[in-house]
């Protein structure tokens, strides 16, 4: 497996379903180069479905694991918050290219790529970083062209709050959206959303302006009607820019505030702030604005379409190609 590429990452209920999805685009952007590729994962079953589904081979085996050197390809690339550094040690002692994506936690790695817009780290000679790495799927590369709807009444507001929504992100948005009128919601509910509780009570309960889907596999459909959405820090917010679809932001963690205040200063969304401190009528509010203000929602949905252009992962998979032909040619020699 010395020419082919590993994704070495996790997902699930705890962390989301981001990280697998970014490597995941990345491969597909890999595909044509005809080169082996497989996914080291962790054993949940969205993770496994998602990867099924793909048609993309994997193998369970978790990020915290030492010794995945036998297991890995010329190239390894690790998506993860985690500490890493013990893992890219011990890849590098065995003759491995390393990429992280999103994680400066080993100076050891080849490259490091930070696909967003907000990094404020250090920069230095293997580390990328900015719009043109941001990660966006053929889906919606595929789905941005043709028309958009202008702006509108009914005003289509999309909930998404990830593959797993830890705080109960929908549920809190929904209930604030529950007395607006001339709206029409659209609530994504995720494969590793925990069932049961309050959100299925107000799921239950609902009238028409109300839809709930499950389990979607292609949200870029969903984006391309709305003209609002909700959703929590991620890489979510980034395909709804590239979208054109301004989005309200929530954060998850305390530690989510200066992303979220960045965002914001992008001109791409706008944010109720940390999850704790989301007053009972922000949500309204919020669509309030863009459902009354044409102009300010159409600045917005400029403003995040030219964003990125959209090839990030295709970036990535030529600085991976590129790693793995040095590889090969320090191998020959």
């Amino acid at each position: 497996m010395q020419n082919g590429v590993t994704f070495w990452t996790e997902g699930g209920s705890s962390v989301g379903m981001g990280h697998v999805m970014r490597c995941i685009n990345i491969a597909h952007a890999l595909e044509s180069e005809e080169l082996p590729l497989h996914f080291l994962v962790n054993n949940e079953r969205p993770v496994i479905d998602r990867l099924n589904s793909e048609a993309l081979f994997h193998i369970t085996y978790p990020i915290t694991g030492r010794h995945a050197g036998r297991l890995t390809g010329g190239v390894v690339v690790i998506d993860t918050k985690r500490d890493v550094c013990e893992q890219v040690h011990a890849l590098k002692d065995e003759g491995k290219k390393v990429v992280l994506i999103d994680n400066v936690s080993s100076g050891e790695a080849d490259a490091v790529i930070m696909p967003t817009p907000l990094y404020r780290g250090g920069v230095n000679g293997n580390l990328l970083s900015g719009n043109e790495y941001i990660i966006i799927g053929e889906n919606f590369r595929r789905a941005r062209g043709g028309k958009r709807p202008g702006h509108s009444l009914p005003f289509k507001v999309l909930v998404t709050m990830g593959g797993s929504d830890p705080f109960n992100l929908t549920e809190l948005a929904l209930k604030g959206l529950y007395d607006v009128k001339d709206i029409e919601v659209t609530a994504v509910i995720g494969p590793a959303f925990r069932t049961g509780g309050a959100l299925d009570d107000f799921m239950a309960g609902c009238d028409g302006r109300f839809r709930f889907v499950h389990n979607v596999k292609d949200l870029a459909p969903l984006m391309k009607e709305a003209h609002l959405a909700f959703t929590a820090m991620g890489t979510t917010v980034f395909e709804l820019a590239y979208m054109g679809v301004p989005s309200v932001l929530i954060g998850n963690y305390e530690s989510d505030r200066e992303d979220l205040a960045a965002i914001e200063r992008l001109g791409i969304s706008r944010s109720l702030g940390y999850q704790r401190e989301v007053g009972a009528g922000s949500s309204a509010e919020a669509v309030d604005l863009f459902k009354t203000n044409r102009r300010e929602w159409e600045e917005m949905s400029a403003r995040a379409m030219s964003l990125t252009d959209g090839k990030g992962a295709f970036r990535i998979a030529s600085l991976i190609r590129s790693l793995l032909d040095g590889a090969l040619e320090a191998g020959e020699k």
